[in-house]
């Protein structure tokens, strides 16, 4: 039987002082030019700590997507019976998750340099939504065309939020996503 162990506490908070830094750093200046010096001064940490948990400023980012992919990535109740799978329903905890870090959120959808962390998250989106969709689409619209039409769809839409209704809550930008998708959803399946 093997044991799945959890990283200690100590080793947690180092990590998720490391993933804040950057986040911060990102926010501030953009990925490109965050240097593993600025994340350790930033998290208050020593060189050898760093490379005790991560090679690089990459790994670092990858490691905070594996968060973000366990916190959108959950499957639904009952999410093995197919009529129960939802593509959509990454939406509202992404958008959720997005309300609570605007400053990034508006640094990675604005800034240049930000463009390779919005392909990662595109990715880790397009996963998600992949693993809700069955394999074939009874429309003969090919799944990859569906899963990219959902995550384009949705990563506009949060654009648009950031850009021209910040105001508005992430409940009501789920809403407005899920009216404008499942029509073309639907027309997908047939």
């Amino acid at each position: 039987m093997t044991m799945v162990t959890k990283p200690d506490r100590r080793v947690r908070r180092t990590q998720q002082a490391l993933q804040r830094a950057l986040l911060q750093l990102m926010a501030e200046k953009g990925y490109e030019s965050v240097t593993i010096q600025d994340i350790i001064d930033s998290a208050d940490v020593g060189r050898s700590t760093f490379y005790n948990h991560y090679s690089n400023k990459d790994e670092l980012l990858k490691d905070g997507f594996a968060d973000l992919r366990s916190l959108i990535g959950q499957p639904a109740p009952n999410a093995t019976a197919a009529a129960n799978r939802d593509p959509l329903r990454f939406s509202l905890p992404f958008l959720r998750h997005i309300h609570e870090q605007r400053n990034l959120a508006r640094a990675i959808f604005t800034q240049s340099g930000l463009r390779s962390v919005l392909r990662h998250i595109e990715e880790l989106l397009a996963d998600v939504v992949r693993d809700e969709l069955p394999s074939t689409t009874p429309g003969g619209v090919p799944r990859e065309a569906v899963v990219r039409f959902i995550v384009s769809s949705h990563l506009a839409c949060l654009e648009w939020w950031l850009a021209e209704s910040p105001q508005s809550t992430p409940e009501e930008i789920d809403e407005i996503f899920r009216t404008l998708s499942r029509p073309g959803i639907e027309a997908a399946g047939r």
